[in-house]
């Protein structure tokens, strides 16, 4: 038996609809909805908001029971992310740049770029941060050849080259 909502909006319809057209987010809108869909009294249950939502009625829940107790503040507010600190400085992404669009320039490892940096800017740059930031902003494939296998014999090399 799907769950009957118990709880009544505290702000206006009205204020619900202009915070509602001010958000980017699409989980704060659905956030909002979920409150507009209360207080329009167009839907009783959490599992018929959840539907419409395209969202788990645990999570139509879970948002129901943040704003009871915390408030409309607390409801939109969003806790996702993680740590989106950023590792490149703004000089380092600069010469990145430079280097990575020059048509003639000679680098052809993220190694090589990585050091290139270090020697300019005397900043360590993460092989990992530079190697994402490059894909991701300049869908870059920097590659270099490899010898095909380390013990190779010339001698033998040779032998199956001769006509």
């Amino acid at each position: 038996m799907p769950k009957k909502i118990s709880i009544s909006v505290k702000e206006s319809v009205g204020f619900l609809n202009r915070s509602y057209s001010n958000t980017t987010s699409r989980l704060q809108q659905d956030r909002m909805k979920t409150l507009l869909y209360i207080a329009t009294k167009k839907y009783h249950f959490q599992s018929d908001i959840a539907k419409k939502l395209g969202r788990t009625e645990k999570t139509v829940r879970d948002w129901l029971k943040v704003y009871s107790s915390e408030g409309f503040s607390a409801l939109i507010k969003v806790n996702s992310g993680g740590n989106n600190t950023r590792t490149l400085s703004d000089k380092v992404i600069t010469l990145i740049e430079e280097k990575v669009t020059d048509p003639k320039t000679t680098i052809t490892s993220y190694v090589e770029l990585q050091l290139l940096l270090k020697e300019e800017t005397k900043e360590k740059v993460a092989y990992g941060a530079l190697y994402s930031h490059c894909r991701r902003k300049f869908k870059t494939k920097l590659k270099v050849a490899r010898k095909s296998h380390h013990k190779k014999d010339p001698n033998a090399e040779a032998f199956f080259k001769n006509p």
